[in-house]
């Protein structure tokens, strides 16, 4: 069977313009609760055409809804704590 191991904190989500000129929303996460994403950013490209206004829009509604994120690592992954 495999263990998992669940890390989990609050975030918040932003805009910013990536490559391209396209938008993409950003995970920030808070007080380094999830190890992984301390040196990482985790972010999601929107298609091309989103606009700016369109892309702060879900980006506020995210916030709205979202309470934390979350990140479950397997036994078989290298950072898992044995």
């Amino acid at each position: 069977m495999t263990d998992t191991q669940t890390e989990r904190g609050s975030c918040k989500f932003t805009v910013q313009q990536v490559e391209g000129g396209k938008q993409a929303i950003v995970v920030q996460t808070f007080h380094d609760n999830i190890g992984a994403l301390r040196h990482a950013t985790l972010g999601f490209n929107l298609l091309s055409g989103t606009t700016s206004e369109q892309a702060k829009k879900m980006a506020e509604m995210l916030n709205e809804y979202v309470l934390e994120a979350f990140l479950t690592i397997s036994d078989s992954h290298p950072m898992f704590k044995k």
